[in-house]
């Protein structure tokens, strides 16, 4: 038997959600029992000397008892360390999270989370596998293209640090241009989202809109309908949706974050230097303008391809024997 705890951040659409439901149906498709429990607090939870638990990194906290944990076949799933909000560092949590590598298996979904635990949670986890997200069978490519860009997507969940302010203050600097940026995520943070909306409204940019989530199953044709996507995070793991666009051979300019640096070695173009508005703005002011441009964007995401969730799964399956 195999449990995967795990929040109720599993009723919204995010890629560490999309993760863990593709992971739980290949479970049973391998022909495992598994399940999938949603709890608010670990140290309440019933743990069972027979089972074998994977417990979403999310529902760590600074007052999660590891001792109690130990002695149970359990492994840890890091979509993103709860210490790390957006670019400063909750130290608050370190300790736990320190604990946690010295005493579990530590499965991470991105170089991300990987590279923290070397940088900065210190010293690097007993025992850690880096097994990242898979792209659907199926998945369809874009073969036709315009001159120049005009429609835009940006996926991201509307939470802090996720760079939609970043992309308003572009929007606010190129609005003379024929763009429209199209917004889709789930309200994480309503605040957050209510202080996007007024500073729309104030600035009456129409070149900019908000959309709920879409689900993951329209996720390739919906980058099918656009031209470009742009992605200004602060931080991702590995960052799902921007893999999901290359792989059907949707151009992107993205922040340097998530996994950039496999990107970058492979020549994919479009990863911007830093998180500079400045040079966001430059940079997709270049491409909206110049056709030479935006084809070389094209020309350096045709090749890629991704392993499927069935393959990345396969070694996960061997790790949770391991427990």
């Amino acid at each position: 038997m195999i449990i995967i705890l795990t929040s109720d951040i599993c009723k919204k659409i995010s890629g560490g959600t999309v993760y863990n439901t593709k992971l739980f149906e290949f479970l049973i498709t391998k022909g495992r029992t598994a399940a999938v429990d949603v709890v608010s607090d670990i140290n309440g939870y019933d743990f069972r000397d027979d089972v074998s638990y994977i417990i979403d990194g999310i529902l760590i906290d600074k007052k999660l008892n590891v001792t109690r944990l130990k002695g149970f076949k359990i492994c840890f799933l890091i979509h993103l360390w709860p210490s790390v909000n957006g670019l400063q560092v909750n130290n608050s949590l370190i300790k736990v999270e320190k604990s946690i590598c010295e005493t579990f298996m530590i499965l991470v979904t991105g170089m991300g989370s990987l590279d923290y635990i070397n940088n900065i949670i210190q010293p690097a986890a007993k025992t850690c596998c880096l097994i990242e997200p898979g792209i659907d069978s199926g998945w369809k490519t874009k073969d036709s293209f315009k001159e120049k860009p005009q429609k835009i997507v940006y996926l991201a969940n509307f939470i802090e640090g996720k760079g939609h302010t970043k992309l308003l203050e572009l929007v606010k600097k190129l609005r003379y241009l024929d763009f429209k940026v199209d917004c889709f995520g789930e309200i994480l943070s309503k605040p957050y989202f209510l202080e996007l909306v007024s500073e729309v409204e104030r600035c009456e940019l129409v070149n900019i809109t908000f959309n709920n989530a879409v689900p993951h199953e329209h996720i390739n044709e919906l980058l099918l309908e656009y031209d470009l996507m742009l992605h200004f995070s602060d931080y991702e793991s590995y960052g799902m949706g921007i893999m999901e666009a290359l792989c059907a051979h949707l151009p992107c300019i993205i922040t340097p974050t998530g996994n950039f640096k496999k990107y970058q070695s492979i020549g994919i173009q479009g990863i911007l230097n830093s998180f500079n508005v400045s040079e966001m703005t430059d940079t997709v002011k270049d491409v909206l303008n110049s056709p030479a441009m935006y084809l070389q964007l094209i020309q350096s995401v045709k090749g890629l391809n991704m392993q499927s969730w069935e393959t990345n799964f396969e070694l996960f399956l061997s790790k949770i024997e391991e427990l």
